[in-house]
């Protein structure tokens, strides 16, 4: 999913329609999509317009299905299945449609919204559907060059967790949505994983369905609030990880050619099985709000300050990447959020960052500043790598370092070819370097056994390299 072949984050922002409420009250819209990549924001104080550009900008009228079309979600999940990380963050102000791009409309598992919910299912239950219909694809060997004989194995799993501020907790808690009486887990870190959420469950997942039981027990224990602003206001940072881990059988092959003596091919070789660890995260992100609009009081004012300041630390870490400097301090360490989504900003996963605004004038300032943050992290570059086994791994590095030695040896011997050619320009004297490639080559003669073999066609030429420098040295002193 890079941009332009690039590994940056790509940024996305859809716009949501005016409520009914809003519009009874005369709010008006102060944004509006030009085209396909940008859009166009009013100031309330100045009254002028300021354009922005982005990889994708969505207008109101965009259905959830055009939204998981054009987001670039499904490049995403594409690479997911190939092994890679990727992350699909949703981030706005309180209100402007986060859960419901990611979650789509409330799961309440009952007969009588599961018709409502199937129409205006979010990119996680529409990536879930996708993924098990590629994979199926794989296991029957159906996808271009996969050979039909030895079909993709693989295995889908889903966690469900949050990050919230619990009442008299001074940092914040981390709660397991499949298992919300195992407690505040904890975030460790490892040279091998990075950042990651110890103790926490995971559901093997065989189908669709199986997903969408994970999200509805999920979401049954998510904690929400109402608030001026949003009558189901989430309270918390939510993070959804599909696994998939995936076993490519052994490759049988063998070497066509004969050998140099003229025996038969090569008995045939017997690759190992490779096995990819694919994974893609949803992030429903609280919202952003301020106290005098949200007239939020006591415990909720304090949820309010504690996801304000989560969301401050995930953009100082936005602006300190942005800058590209390498060796500044990136502060992923002050906030639990922040460490989680290191692999996201700045590491090895693709990342798609979808920006939800309010078209209300009244909130153009914070729309404005979600905006900003949007087109400071389109300038992060990351390092995607694909997820293999820990042996495959240490065998793709040995081979990526034979490659460049091999680049570096041909520019050796390039740089060192030209040297030798400009000796047949020299004068024939023993103290020039023609002469001296022709006592080389007269002791060559004399000495058969030391002359070089078809064998190895360079022998001649390390020597001869190697008694000019001789020469050289000798010429100094």
């Amino acid at each position: 999913m890079p941009r332009d072949g690039s590994s940056c984050i790509r940024a996305v922002v859809r716009v949501r329609p005016l409520l009914p409420s809003e519009i009874s009250r005369g709010e008006e819209a102060c944004c509006e999509v030009k085209d396909a990549t940008n859009l166009l924001i009013r100031s309330a104080e100045a009254g002028k317009w300021r354009q922005y550009t982005f990889d994708a900008c969505l207008p109101s009228d965009r259905t959830q299905k055009q939204v998981f079309q054009e987001s670039g979600v499904i490049n995403l999940l594409d690479a997911a299945i190939d092994g890679y990380a990727g992350t699909v963050l949703a981030y706005g102000q309180t209100g402007s449609g986060k859960t419901h791009t990611i979650l789509g409309q409330a799961i309440d598992g009952s007969a009588r919204r599961e018709d409502a919910g199937r129409l205006d299912e979010g990119l996680v239950m529409r990536s879930a559907k996708r993924l098990f219909r590629k994979i199926s694809n794989h296991s029957r060997g159906e996808n271009p060059g996969d050979g039909g004989d030895d079909p993709t194995s693989f295995s889908i799993s889903a966690s469900f967790t949050e990050i919230y501020n619990a009442p008299g907790a001074v940092n914040e808690c981390i709660s397991d949505l499949l298992a919300p009486t195992s407690g505040n887990l904890q975030v460790r870190h490892s040279q091998k994983h990075g950042f990651f959420i110890s103790d926490l469950q995971e559901i093997q997942c065989h189908s669709a369905a199986d997903v969408r039981a994970v999200l509805e027990a999920g979401v049954q224990n998510r904690r929400v609030g109402s608030t001026q602003l949003n009558r189901d206001s989430s309270r918390s940072h939510a993070l959804f990880t599909l696994r998939i881990d995936s076993r490519t059988p052994s490759v049988s092959s063998s070497n066509d050619s004969p050998a140099m003596d003229g025996s038969p091919p090569s008995a045939t070789a017997v690759n190992a099985p490779t096995r990819r660890y694919g994974k893609l995260t949803f992030v429903d992100l609280a919202g952003s709000e301020r106290l005098k609009e949200s007239l939020a009081e006591g415990h909720r004012a304090k949820e309010a300050q504690a996801i304000n300041k989560s969301l401050f630390t995930l953009g100082n870490v936005i602006s300190h990447l942005s800058q590209g400097k390498n060796q500044q301090h990136v502060p992923y360490r002050d906030s639990k959020l922040t460490q989680l989504l290191q692999e996201s900003f700045g590491g090895g996963a693709l990342c798609l960052m979808v920006t939800c605004l309010n078209p209300g004038a009244s909130f153009w300032e914070e729309s404005s500043n979600s905006l900003n943050y949007a087109q400071k992290a389109m300038s992060i570059r990351n390092r995607p790598v694909v997820r293999l086994d820990e042996q495959q791994q240490i065998v793709q590095n040995l081979k990526l370092e034979n490659a460049n030695l091999k680049r570096e040896l041909e520019a050796y011997r390039a740089r060192f070819g030209r040297v030798a050619g400009s000796v047949d320009d020299a004068p024939d004297t023993p103290g020039t370097m023609r002469g001296l490639a022709a006592a080389t080559s007269g002791s060559m003669q004399a000495n058969p056994q030391s002359a070089p073999t078809s064998e190895d066609p360079t022998l001649f030429d390390r020597r001869q390299e190697q008694q000019q420098l001789q020469q050289q040295q000798q010429q100094q002193q």
